[in-house]
């Protein structure tokens, strides 16, 4: 086990105090807002789709899951069905995680709950539906888990950016009714989607989503210009200059899809978890948070 050392322990604790006055006095609340209930980890815990290695992604069984291990966030994916409803699936057709087929956006949500969404993973989650993301915030609150964030991630069609053009709108709305506005991330690689989530509601937290085969030349010049609050680029392009650069600007780092305990405790060398916001995300939260136990 590898212990800090004095200079990086004290910027640890000057980075956390630096972050945490800076998104309160934007936003009003932000990373630390539940710091009254538990004493923030250094580094947060994004349990991808619920925690696709443990339970069938995007499906209440992943997300209960993750709330029983003690993840600081549920990732997951949200799609607009044909009458307007927002459910939660990765892809835009059914084929890969049900037993159903179709689009997504050309079925209706009486539709999409015909099919199962467990038995693909294992015969144990046999007789999982498709849920809404008012169905996932339900099951948080009966769950009474008053801390974890769910990163919503709006996903569109590559060749259909920006549609349906009140997705937005229709996310919003339902965090309204749900009182869920300060409870999220809202994060998509359609990075106008998240300017547009935050001139419709200011106090939302947003995520700016980077992939592909070529990492974003200026991360900290990207993150500005759509006003997000954080970075989650793939793991891939992760390198030291990357965070030093992001933390020099105050801005967190979230890299996704991080699995094997050797790519976590390489992030970790890097200084994510130095800084308040950073976390990684996982489909194996279980992994990350033995690791993280075990170097306190």
């Amino acid at each position: 086990m590898r212990f800090p050392s004095l200079r990086l322990a004290c910027l640890r604790v000057i980075g956390i105090s630096f972050c945490i006055m800076g998104v309160l006095g934007s936003q009003g609340i932000g990373v630390a807002a539940t710091a009254t209930e538990r004493t923030p980890r250094p580094l947060e815990v994004h349990a991808h789709r619920g925690g696709a290695g443990l339970a069938p992604e995007n499906t209440l069984a992943a997300f209960r899951k993750g709330m029983e291990l003690g993840a600081d966030a549920l990732e997951m994916d949200l799609h607009v069905t044909r009458d307007g409803e927002v459910v939660v699936i990765h892809d835009e057709t059914l084929e890969r995680t049900t037993n159903g087929m179709g689009s997504v956006a050309d079925l209706t949500l009486e539709e999409l709950k015909r099919w199962d969404a467990g038995g693909k993973f294992s015969p144990a989650f046999r007789g999982e539906r498709l849920p809404t993301l008012r169905e996932v915030i339900a099951l948080v609150k009966a769950a009474g888990n008053t801390r974890i964030r769910l990163d919503l991630e709006l996903k569109y069609a590559p060749d259909r950016p920006g549609q349906p053009e009140d997705f937005e709108q229709r996310v919003l709305e339902i965090l309204r009714e749900t009182g869920f506005v300060l409870r999220v991330n809202v994060i998509s690689f359609h990075h106008p989607s998240l300017a547009t989530m935050r001139a419709l509601e200011p106090r939302i937290r947003t995520g700016l989503l980077a992939g592909g085969r070529q990492a974003p030349q200026d991360p900290v010049a990207l993150v500005r210009r759509y006003h997000a609050d954080y970075y989650s680029p793939s793991v891939r392009h992760v390198t030291p200059e990357v965070v030093a650069a992001l933390h020099r600007a105050g801005i967190p780092i979230a890299p996704w899809t991080v699995n094997e305990e050797t790519e976590m405790r390489r992030l970790i060398d890097l200084g994510i978890g130095t800084f308040a916001g950073d976390g990684i995300v996982t489909d194996y939260p279980d992994r990350l948070l033995t690791l993280l136990k075990a170097s306190r």
